[in-house]
Order: C-alpha cells, then structure tokens, then sequence
C-alpha cells in the first residue's frame, strides 16, 4: 500500500469507527491499547503493523461508489465499458452531477467516485 493510499484508508476507517471522541472497536485502537500516544504517532513507531491493519480493514470494508451501490440493486445492468449505461445523473439526481460532467470527466470517472454518505 503507497502512502496516499494508506493515508485515504486510514482517514476512511477513523471516520467509520469514530463515534464522538470515542474510536470505538477501531483495530488500531485494540492495537494501541498497550502503547503510549496518538494513532499517528504509533503509526510512525510502528508502520509495518498499522499499515497491515489498515490494509486488512480496506480488504473488509471495500470503497462504496455510485457503480458499487446501483449494481448491487440492478446486477443486470447494461454496462458500456464496464460501468452501467445510464448516467450517473438520471439515476441519483442532478445533486450528484460532478464538475465537469460531459466536458473533462468520463462516465468511467463519475460511476467510479466513492458515495457520500
């Protein structure tokens, strides 16, 4: 795992078990509990181990996209290059519309962007 990607996973697995200031059933947190210091400082005393922890809860709790959540309702979709043949747009609404849509972006980019919850 490169470091932007570490750093996106571990941001997406502080917010998933974060609940007040309260990280709840975190694994880094379980991991910590025998060290001294913040998550990041014990990243950096130990980063073989927090970056294999962060790499085994992306593995179980993979990126929701817009492509991810309309084929999990429609599996039977027709696709175009992989990504379903309707637009973004015309499924979850004009609010989901990117910047750029139909000028710098592709269909690819738009079905494949995380879901905001």
């Amino acid at each position: 795992m490169d470091v932007p990607t570490f750093f996106k996973e571990y941001d997406r697995m502080c917010s998933y078990h974060r609940n007040g200031c309260d990280c709840g059933d975190c694994p880094l947190i379980r991991f910590i509990e025998d060290q001294r210091g913040t998550c990041l400082e014990i990243c950096k005393r130990y980063p073989e181990k927090s970056v294999a922890i962060v790499e085994q809860w992306a593995k179980k709790h993979p990126v929701r996209t817009y492509k991810s959540v309309f084929l999990e309702k429609f599996p039977d979709a027709a696709k175009e290059d992989g990504v379903p043949a309707a637009c973004v747009v015309a499924v979850f609404g004009e609010k989901k519309k990117p910047e750029g849509c139909y000028n710098s972006i592709n269909c690819s980019d738009c079905w494949n962007r995380e879901v905001e919850e």
